[in-house]
């Protein structure tokens, strides 16, 4: 038994020593970083789609410091966080190494590093950020090495002067500069604890990126301060208390980065995809080469920056945000995720998810047109109530019957709610997956009015499906990168999906193209064929305009971070003139191109200003003799834009108004006299309506009749569109991909219809 455990035990001796040989037996010589020194030169660039270089790293020239020109109290810093034990140990700290391994084999992953400042130099100069065994073998050996080698002020020094601290920051006195505009031995207390906290996580702790975490993160090392004695429990609460002031121009110093956020959206990838982190990012040398037109980019940043500042302060609106993209190969041109990013770096064009508003409204038309409706299918714009729920139009009134063209073009909240409740919100919901919406859906009738939060990138790039002729191409940025030895490490190779056919592409082009003609939309038009959808959520939170033209699409949203209200911005406000100010110079220069619409369903200019009586939809039927509208100047009357102009609605919503004048008498019920004979008088605002011939089987009603599947209510309003049975507990929710960051903010809870 004994002989047994001893050949054992000799076994693994040599299993272990053998595994130790095979790691370390080509390590870099340490010779080199004595008789060199380190000077980090390989740095990663990205480029413009002309070959402009967007951001870069390395305009602020690394240059070592002398341990005696820092500021002590950043070194006795570094100390208590980084290696207490520094002074005492020899590369490697056996009391944290064994903490590391129990804390490892607790989780069954490589959680805790337990490197020394030994160590995590010699990692840096010499080896890579890797999680594995192996690379812990590899680094203790060469921190065993560089400690024979070298005395601690020498470790400590080289340790100062080649830690990344984000940014693009090698060294502290570059880091020193970058953050506070200063040399580094002149940091006070809390600036130097800033410091020091960032090495472990310089992407997260960096205060440009995450002032919060940072300033957490600082406070962390004050207190370790306190408990090696360097500092007083009152000088920690006082440091504490202290915001941290950074240097204005700062990021200036070390980088060229003339889109920030697309940059960071880019970075971020890659790092992503090829498992690096901050520092083996910029380290690694490689030419990443974008899908960004710079002009365009130039010409949104100032749209933003310049509408905003003329409309949006009287609105009360904070933030906004704008991406453009080629719908036929899904490049990005232009990506705008904020008015500053300097001031804030949430991008809110990734990674906010906000109601759309009246957005959603396009997924419920396109599904209906999927399913055989005709644009000219004619609802009756009345009070409903469905389960408790009284959604409302725009301007809080009713506008009697319409086309589901107009009701497109109006942005009416009843109609597309009456809609979607035939089709059933499962069935839009998945329309709008397939287009393009990758974010949590709860299929309920207020899915219609934006009841489901979205991205922007999300929802302009499933409008770019109808811009490319029902083909979907899921946006991207990076054509392709280059390695640091010039060889093509990836390329995009754009995938195209057909999920619509023509005749329901070219049909909401169609009805869409009214929305900018002579509806909502009508502040962002440039003057060439284009089609779109304006979206304004509940209580002004937010405001949308998803544009396009046949080669170009463009969505822009206007909000407040925290979700608070503007008054009174709408879609065709604030976001219709910045995307006019960004979509009118930049087309300027590109062919004007018409829509190809030879598919499309029959739609003329009628269809948007009257409605027929055989289009009703068979839902509304049995519901008395609606007379047809018409107006005769060629232009609706669109409450939206002119609220004072509707027409009024009888009680009861039959007609399109009690046809009375100050020369007429009052009618009847419906729109009939007495005699049973329809009346043909103007309407409120004078205009002839066009008489209809009943049916020989129709006779004049003594009274408002509800329409099959309604039952009248107390105040003469719907109590129910019994179409679809409504269960108010059962939600489908489609699982968010992982990236997906929901703002801090009250749920959305629909569109206000405009």
């Amino acid at each position: 038994m004994l002989r047994n455990l001893l050949a054992l035990i000799l076994f693994g001796m040599l299993a272990v020593g053998g595994y130790v040989f095979t790691v370390t037996r080509d390590l870099p010589p340490v010779e080199k970083i004595l008789r060199d020194g380190v000077n980090p030169t390989q740095w990663t660039q990205v480029f413009a789609a002309n070959g402009t270089p967007i951001m870069s790293f390395g305009k602020f020239r690394h240059q070592n410091v002398r341990l005696k020109d820092v500021s002590p109290y950043f070194i006795e810093a570094l100390i208590a966080t980084e290696d207490r034990r520094f002074y005492s140990h020899h590369g490697v700290d056996p009391i944290a190494v064994l903490r590391a391994i129990v804390s490892d084999l607790s989780h069954k992953k490589i959680r805790e590093g337990g490197s020394t400042i030994t160590q995590q130099l010699a990692r840096n100069v010499f080896l890579n950020n890797e999680r594995s065994f192996s690379r812990k073998i590899r680094e203790a050996a060469l921190a065993w090495e560089l400690e024979d080698k070298l005395d601690k002020k020498q470790i400590m020094e080289l340790y100062v002067n080649n830690t990344y601290f984000g940014e693009g920051a090698y060294g502290i006195r570059a880091a020193s500069e970058v953050y506070f505009g200063k040399p580094p031995s002149r940091l006070t207390v809390p600036e130097a604890a800033m410091l020091a906290g960032m090495p472990q996580a310089p992407s997260g702790y960096s205060p440009f990126h995450n002032l919060r975490g940072a300033k957490e993160r600082r406070n962390e090392v004050l207190q370790n301060l306190v408990e090696v004695g360097q500092i007083t429990s009152e000088e920690c609460a006082r440091f504490q208390k202290q915001p941290i002031r950074l240097s204005p121009n700062g990021r200036n110093l070390s980088s060229s980065d003339k889109a920030p956020f697309f940059n960071r959206s880019v970075m971020e990838k890659v790092m992503r995809d090829f498992n690096l982190d901050e520092q083996s990012f910029w380290q690694s040398g490689l030419k990443i080469y974008t899908t960004l037109d710079l002009n365009a980019q130039m010409l949104a940043e100032n749209a933003v920056v310049s509408q905003s500042s003329v409309y949006g302060r009287s609105r009360a609106s904070q933030q906004a945000a704008l991406v453009s993209i080629d719908p036929r190969t899904g490049a990005i041109l232009a990506y705008v995720g904020g008015k500053n990013y300097q001031q804030s770096q949430f991008d809110r064009v990734r990674d906010a998810i906000r109601s759309p508003g009246s957005l959603f409204k396009v997924f419920t038309y396109a599904t209906a047109i999927d399913r055989g409706y005709e644009p000219n299918r004619v609802y009756l714009d009345e009070s409903v109530n469905i389960g408790g729920w009284q959604p409302q139009n725009y301007d809080r009134s009713h506008h009697g019957y319409m086309t589901i063209a107009r009701a497109l073009i109006t942005s009416n909240n009843i109609v597309a709610v009456k809609v979607i409740s035939e089709l059933g919100a499962d069935a839009v919901a998945h329309m709008a997956e397939q287009m393009g919406i990758h974010t949590p859906m709860e299929t309920y009738l207020g899915l219609t009015l934006g009841g489901s939060g979205v991205r922007l990138v999300d929802i302009t790039s499933a409008y770019g499906v109808l811009a490319n002729q029902g083909v979907r191409v899921e946006p991207y940025a990076i054509r392709k990168i280059v390695d640091d030895a010039g060889h093509e490490i990836y390329r995009e190779l754009p995938v195209r999906t057909n999920v619509l056919n023509r005749t329901t592409v070219d049909t909401m082009v169609k009805m869409m193209e009214g929305v900018i003609a002579r509806g909502t939309g009508r502040p962002a038009d440039i003057g060439r064929p284009m089609a779109g959808k304006t979206g304004t959520s509940d209580d002004y939170r937010d405001a949308w305009l998803v544009a396009f033209t046949p080669d170009v699409v463009t969505g822009v949203w206007v909000g407040n971070d925290d979700n608070s209200t503007m008054p009174h911005m709408t879609g065709g406000t604030l976001p219709a003139a910045i995307w006019k100010a960004y979509m009118k110079p930049y087309m300027a220069s590109r062919p004007i191109q018409d829509f190809d619409l030879a598919y499309s369903k029959p739609l003329g200019e009628s269809d948007f200003l009257t409605y027929s009586i055989k289009n009703l939809s068979d839902k509304e039927s049995g519901n008395g003799a609606p007379v047809a509208q018409q107006d005769p100047m060629g232009d609706p009357v669109d409450p939206a834009l002119d609220p004072g102009a509707a027409p009024a609605v009888p009680s009861g919503g039959h007609d399109n108004g009690p046809l009375t004048s100050p020369e007429t008498p009052a009618a009847t019920s419906g729109g009939w006299n007495s005699g049973g004979e329809r009346q043909n008088t103007p309407d409120s605002v004078g205009r002839p309506l066009v008489p209809v011939v009943p049916p020989e089987n129709e006779s004049a009603p003594s009274q408002p009749q509800p329409m099959p599947g309604y039952g009248a209510n107390a105040s003469g309003g719907r109590s129910g569109y019994g179409v679809i049975p409504i269960e108010r507990g059962r939600r489908t929710r489609l699982a968010p991909p992982p990236d997906i960051q929901q703002l801090d903010a009250p749920p959305v809870a629909g569109g206000r219809g405009y």
